[in-house]
């Protein structure tokens, strides 16, 4: 029988070179990442830190595939490490959670040095993302509009709709409210065939149904926090 040899190093570690580029080339992919999820952000809730965090998990998930590159201890290890670590922001948009597993996946691609599949996938999933936001698909947004009106007098609903369904209009009231000038101020939900001539067909009855004032919000245009 052989004596052991306690001082003998396994080669198990990549070498330098392959952790430097991996690294670099998973700092790249992330940045497009990033960027990609900037340029395609829309409302008033976009976080610089945010930014931040893709490229820095991007970069971590690569680091962490070499550490446990075939090294099943070292993944339980890392698995208990970061059982302990609790998240506590609450991300605003589904969307923003599909970035963070995009740049986690192209990490782990990165660092299981599974290059082609990082590179291509990463074009794809980003010129997909911009498709998405660059021809707005999915929304409804461009056929609805939030109509705000302001009345010396109560207005009688049912006769609203029957003036503005003759129109190709649709309404459906969302909250109103009485002024202490005793003014009146209605919400409405619209929508219909013709939604993008509603500014002239509200203004061709504003006088008859006692509106003093009256604004049209696109839900295209809506602010989101």
């Amino acid at each position: 029988m052989q004596p052991l040899n306690y001082f003998s190093f396994s080669p198990t570690e990549v070498s330098m070179a392959v952790v430097l580029f991996n690294i670099f080339l998973a700092t790249v992919i992330a940045f497009a990442i990033a960027y990609v999820h900037k340029y395609t952000h829309t409302g008033l809730s976009y976080s610089q830190s945010f930014f931040a965090t893709l490229i820095l998990v991007s970069i971590i998930a690569s680091v962490v595939m070499m550490i446990v590159q075939n090294n099943v201890y070292a993944a339980l290890g890392l698995l208990g490490a970061f059982a302990l670590i609790r998240f506590r922001t609450i991300i605003k948009e589904t969307r923003d959670i599909a970035f963070l597993f995009f740049a986690l996946a192209e990490g782990v691609a990165m660092g299981l040095s599974h290059y082609a599949v990082g590179i291509v996938s990463a074009i794809i999933i980003s010129a997909v993302a911009y498709a998405i936001f660059r021809f707005n698909l999915g929304s409804t947004s461009d056929k609805k509009f939030v109509l705000l009106l302001t009345s010396k007098l109560p207005i009688d609903q049912v006769a609203v709709n029957s003036q503005l369904k003759s129109e190709g209009l649709n309404l459906s009231m969302l909250s109103s409210k009485k002024r202490q000038n005793d003014f009146y101020e209605y919400t409405f939900s619209l929508s219909g065939k013709n939604v993008g001539s509603a500014d002239k067909i509200i203004s061709k009855f504003a006088s008859s149904l006692s509106i003093t004032e009256y604004d049209l919000v696109s839900g295209r245009e809506s602010i989101e926090y």
